[in-house]
């Protein structure tokens, strides 16, 4: 339960082989139930939720995942305040019946964040709250479909960060725990590469920042991209 409730609730099912309707049958009243009969991505179904909302704001929150009692209260009262249209928080990681220490190598930000998402994704869709203008997912995208997201959105917007823990992660990914880092690191470069083709008017100390990024990540990947 929220302090603040959110004003609606769209549950977006992404063609699960579950019987997602008969679990939240008694709620259906109260609710908007958008339903894929195929597995469309995680992106289009976001997207689905963006498009049938009817309030200017949005937040996500994934099946795995758990926001705490005030996560909406306190990130749409600062969003209010310093006039922002993306927020997200801190979060705490759990997989497999433990608590994970994220490190500093997931260390988050807020404000002009473009030059340190570069790297990766920081902000959890989960802990994200947006105004529902600032823009859809890439469909096309099976993973690092948030990586991409907030390329885009950091390279346009402020993004507030409220250094709480307010979410818990469970869906935590083997790229998150450094598994696979090279097909994943293939799949940011692809990302970053057409980014950077696609805003040649990035210029200064953030194109300086995605050269150098590019540069490391086919240093890693041996130029592979995806």
């Amino acid at each position: 339960m929220q302090e603040k409730p959110p004003a609606e609730v769209i549950v977006c099912d992404d063609g699960s082989p579950e019987p997602v309707e008969a679990f939240i049958k008694p709620y259906l009243r109260k609710i908007i139930y958008i339903r894929s009969e195929t597995n469309k991505g995680v992106s289009a179904a976001r997207n689905a939720g963006i498009r049938a909302a009817g309030s200017d704001y949005v937040a996500f929150l994934d099946s795995d995942d758990v926001w705490l009692p005030d996560k909406l209260s306190v990130q749409m009262e600062r969003m209010a305040a310093g006039g922002f249209i993306l927020s997200h928080t801190d979060e705490f990681w759990y997989r497999d019946g433990r608590w994970l220490n994220q490190g500093l190598k997931h260390r988050r930000w807020g404000g002009d964040i473009f030059t340190k998402v570069l790297d990766m994704c920081r902000v959890s869709p989960s802990s994200l709250v947006m105004r529902r203008d600032a823009g859809f997912f890439d469909e096309s995208l099976r993973v690092c479909e948030d990586y991409e997201f907030i390329l885009r959105a950091s390279l346009r917007h402020e993004i507030d960060y409220v250094e709480k823990k307010l979410l818990v992660k469970r869906a935590v990914t083997d790229d998150q725990l450094s598994s696979g880092i090279k097909y994943i690191e293939s799949v940011r470069l692809g990302i970053l590469e057409r980014f950077a083709a696609a805003n040649p008017e990035i210029s200064g100390a953030k194109r300086e920042a995605l050269e150098r990024e590019l540069m490391r990540k086919r240093s890693i990947t041996g130029g592979r991209s995806l």
